[in-house]
């Protein structure tokens, strides 16, 4: 991702609602493109829905989730 996105990203997580995990808003603030790509690999991997995903991101300090944006 370019630099803008990834500011626009994160400008969209601070504007999130505190009511859900910090892995659900991760998720949720992805561009389509990366997210239409992670609910594919989801599947692909048998999953029936993206937990695994959320989960992940809840682990993610926040240095780690920018280095995570950066790569995909």
């Amino acid at each position: 991702m370019t630099t803008a996105i990834i500011t626009k990203t994160l400008n969209k997580l601070n504007n999130q609602p505190k009511n859900y995990s910090l892995g659900f808003n991760r998720l949720t603030v992805l561009p389509l493109r990366v997210r239409k790509n992670i609910n594919l690999s989801c599947i692909l991997k048998g999953e029936s829905n993206n937990n695994s995903m959320k989960d992940y991101f809840n682990g993610l300090s926040e240095v780690e989730f920018i280095e995570w944006l950066k790569l995909n």
